[in-house]
């Protein structure tokens, strides 16, 4: 099944961190997840869901993550 998410806002970084771009995306349907899609230099590297956790907290961890603050990390680092 098809993961089918809409994109809500987005942020970029500047200075040291401007090649940062993140995207905060909501699931569509009766329950909705929220989560972040991370990029360098525009290459997506990945989307992190906040199971059960609200817009803010999503928006909260983007902002984060274009100031250098969270680094994106993939499963089992």
């Amino acid at each position: 099944m098809k993961n089918e998410y809409m994109l809500l806002s987005s942020y970029r970084g500047d200075g040291k961190f401007k090649n940062r771009k993140v995207e905060v995306l909501r699931t569509v349907g009766s329950k909705h997840n929220f989560g972040i899609r991370m990029y360098i230099n525009d290459n997506a590297l990945g989307i992190e869901w906040f199971n059960g956790h609200n817009e803010a907290y999503a928006e909260s961890a983007a902002e984060n993550y274009v100031l250098g603050i969270k680094d994106y990390k993939r499963l089992g680092e």
